[in-house]
């Protein structure tokens, strides 16, 4: 990107208290709010789980137009875009009365997540940064403490305001406050392309096209996704599911904060560790701590497995996000990262199928233990999955390789 010294900070602040607006206001706040929406406005759980899963719907599908748009008009218009389509769905919500207008909030909370979120946040932070790991750390890090404050802002406004429609406005209300801010900062910014007397540095390397041939690729989407899947059902139903086994709804609140605080802090861990280790460490660990996760909701509940919840969930969305983007980069190179990258959000639009599914389990069986045993079952398949993957090669240069011992 064409921003250097110390605007450089400037600029990842801004993406950093975007992605903290976003953690804050989508998918771990609506989570709490949900059992109070669900009563206000007669919806079933299949409905409510159907809003998470058109939230993570439209964050997967629409992945590919902020990469579009970020190489044609840049960040700033792309940004603007994403803060008026968050603002608009916070809105519907605040206004909502019935499943529709439900539905149309969370379909455009998603498609401004994607427009503001981490294809864009990873892309500038990358292309800024030498020490990539480092600054995604604090990106990531940041997001989780906006995944902390959003529940407990809740629970405050619910206790002294009482009406959850006052949240979702001053989520829309900071949605273009912020997103304004973003914009300006990064006013300019294009994609920073190599000199025209060193064509070389861009002409080699992986492209787009061979890195979507390699099963390296599709590991990294697939952990990506499941890191998605967990995140995104498991935080739809986990309020209402302690709820019914004996916890208040404001315990399980500060619980689910607690599991976001840890996992901002595993977010600056990784950061941090990701420049001493490889990326598929970072990657192994957070599969394998999103399956104890997901497990610790189907035991007997006690404070053990409400702690072990909080703390394994932390560690495995915190050290998830930096894995997957600090993978694709070292696996395959900065010349198609915002490609890959955001072909590997639309892919992982499959997790949304989670939450509407999960709604319907519950609904005809009256739990939700089986959703959670699927869930570790899927993790400890990728865990094994990505202990098995190796660095990938790329066929030219295994060809150069196999001849070079002929000029020898």
């Amino acid at each position: 990107m064409n921003v250097h010294g110390r605007a450089r900070f400037v600029v990842l602040a801004a993406m950093s208290l975007l992605y903290f607006l976003l953690s804050a206001g989508t998918f771990n706040a609506l989570g709490v709010v949900l059992p109070m929406m669900v009563t206000d406005m007669g919806m079933n759980w299949t409905e409510a789980g159907f809003g998470f899963t058109l939230l993570g719907i439209a964050c997967g599908i629409t992945s590919l137009a902020p990469a579009m748009l970020i190489r044609q008009i840049g960040v700033s218009l792309t940004l603007i875009v994403g803060a008026i389509l968050l603002a608009a769905g916070f809105g519907c919500l605040a206004i909502a009365h019935g499943v529709l207008p439900y539905h149309v909030g969370t379909t455009l909370m998603g498609m401004g997540y994607c427009f503001c979120g981490t294809v864009a946040g990873v892309h500038v932070i990358s292309a800024m940064f030498e020490r990539k790991s480092a600054a995604l750390g604090i990106y990531f890090t940041t997001g989780g403490l906006g995944s902390v404050a959003g529940p407990l802002f809740f629970v405050a406004i619910q206790k002294f305001l009482t009406d959850w429609r006052i949240f979702w406005v001053l989520c829309a209300v900071g949605a273009l406050v912020v997103g304004l801010f973003a914009a300006i900062v990064t006013r300019g910014s294009h994609p920073r392309h190599a000199p025209k007397d060193r064509p070389m540095v861009e002409a080699t390397g992986w492209t787009a096209r061979e890195a979507l041939r390699m099963p390296q690729y599709w590991v990294i989407v697939g952990g990506y996704t499941a890191c998605l899947l967990v995140n995104t059902t498991v935080h739809s139903f986990v309020v209402q599911h302690m709820s019914e086994r004996g916890i208040t709804q404001a315990s399980a609140a500060f619980i689910v904060s607690a599991g976001a605080a840890v996992g901002a802090i595993a977010s600056a861990v990784a950061g941090v560790v990701g420049e001493k280790i490889h990326a598929r460490w970072l990657m192994l660990c957070s599969l394998a701590a999103l399956t104890i996760a997901s497990g610790s909701l189907v035991i007997p509940q006690s404070w053990f497995s409400l702690g072990l919840f909080a703390l394994s969930i932390g560690i495995g969305l915190g050290f998830s996000y930096v894995a997957a983007a600090m993978l694709l980069h070292d696996y395959f190179g900065k010349r198609p990262n915002l490609e890959l990258y955001s072909t590997m959000c639309m892919v992982s639009t499959s997790a949304a199928v989670g939450p509407g599914l999960g709604g319907f389990v519950r609904d005809h069986s009256g739990s939700f233990l089986s959703v959670f045993v699927t869930l570790a079952i899927i993790g400890f398949a990728l865990v094994v999955a990505v202990l098995v993957m190796r660095r990938p090669v790329r066929a030219a240069d295994e060809a150069e390789t196999k001849l070079a011992p002929e000029y020898i």
